[in-house]
């Protein structure tokens, strides 16, 4: 069979049609893993809140895991070794708690035990967190991670629906 037009626009529209998808799929596949994804942030440096029972709001909406560690933001010397050290439990605690915004968030709160020490002083946070519009339920999680397989089939049968309408279709449905 010879190459004809109609060959040449159903080309032209799996090309435009690949354009497209890809161009959607990209963004969608982003957000499908920031809504199905935890996420860690290590060694993030913020002052601490100036009052006992303060708190500061950082990434994410949820913590996970309980708490994370904190620790002084500068080197201080421990024996011989410049070190940091890890602030003890009883001056700071990770909460999922109301931000400044009115939303979830999670927030470095600042015990009563440790407001006359560590009040508006810098310190590193490492926590793990779900950021905001993560997924809760597991089967949401599922569906929303079939999307994608399910744009990349519905791609396929385009495509094979622009190539059995042409040339190609009539060679393969050409009888013997």
């Amino acid at each position: 069979m010879a190459f004809n037009n109609r060959d040449f626009f159903g080309i032209l529209i799996i090309f435009i049609g690949a354009i497209i998808a890809v161009t959607f799929m990209s963004p969608i596949g982003d957000q499908i893993n920031l809504q199905t994804t935890t996420f860690n942030t290590i060694n993030l440096t913020v002052t601490a809140p100036s009052a006992g029972n303060g708190t500061v709001d950082l990434f994410g909406r949820e913590v996970v895991g309980g708490t994370g560690v904190i620790t002084n933001a500068t080197a201080i010397r421990n024996d011989t070794i410049n070190d940091t050290f890890a602030l003890g439990a009883n001056n700071f605690t990770i909460i999922t708690g109301t931000g400044s915004n009115g939303l979830l968030t999670v927030q470095l709160l600042l015990n009563d035990t440790g407001a006359a020490a560590w009040a508006d002083q810098e310190v590193n946070v490492s926590y793990e967190y779900r950021p905001d519009g993560y997924i809760n339920d597991s089967g949401g999680r599922s569906v929303t991670r079939l999307i994608l397989i399910f744009a990349a089939l519905a791609i396929l049968v385009f495509v094979v629906v622009v190539l059995m309408s042409g040339s190609l279709g009539e060679i393969i449905r050409k009888k013997k």
